[in-house]
């Protein structure tokens, strides 16, 4: 994961290595038992450390789920960015990115029975941060519209996004949710010219 991780982690493999597997662990607890449900004695036993470790690395859950989100943007814009630089056609490469930004963590969170409470948590907890992603996920688009020479392509990004973060009202399984997935892409793609 590439997050940013403060003085000591910046510096030394080692913390990072750390401060990564905290996180992997700490979404394992949260998938399985809701952010609410979830203790930080909990997060240190899968990190295998004991808590006192796990507090010379974050205050509270809070902080890593905030650190969490942080991780998920960094990483969606890296994999959206990659998605959005193949060739292919329109379709393919709005599929691609789709998927990139956030469609197996989704896919990941309906499976989880806590998923509608992480993604409340997320909207509470880590506003600032989902906000802040959100708009560097909208600018990606953005620069891969304007290279295709699409009219307004800030606006056409927004839009874009918004009837993809609409699905998730509609959606039943992890299965329709790609389906749907699937056929914005090819939607989009048509009316954009291939």
């Amino acid at each position: 994961m590439d997050v940013e991780f403060g003085d000591q982690a910046a510096h030394d493999p080692a913390a990072r290595d750390k401060q990564a597997a905290i996180l992997d662990a700490a979404l394992a607890v949260f998938a399985r038992y809701g952010f609410r449900r979830t203790a930080m004695a909990d997060i240190a036993r899968e990190a295998g450390m004991s808590r006192a470790a796990l507090y010379l690395h974050y205050r509270n859950k809070e902080d890593i789920f905030r650190s969490l989100s942080a991780a998920f943007y960094d990483r969606a814009a890296q994999d959206v960015a990659a998605a959005l630089e193949a060739e292919g056609p329109a379709d393919a490469v709005l599929c691609a990115a789709f998927e990139a930004y956030g469609g197996a963590a989704f896919v990941a969170l309906l499976s989880s029975p806590h998923g509608e409470e992480l993604l409340d948590t997320k909207a509470n907890s880590a506003a600032d941060i989902a906000r802040e992603g959100e708009a560097r996920i909208v600018g990606l688009f953005a620069q891969w519209l304007e290279r295709r020479g699409v009219d307004d392509p800030a606006e056409t990004a927004v839009v874009i996004l918004a009837a993809k973060h609409g699905l998730k009202s509609i959606i039943t399984s992890p299965q329709d949710y790609r389906a749907k997935l699937s056929r914005l892409a090819r939607l989009i793609g048509n009316g954009l010219g291939g």
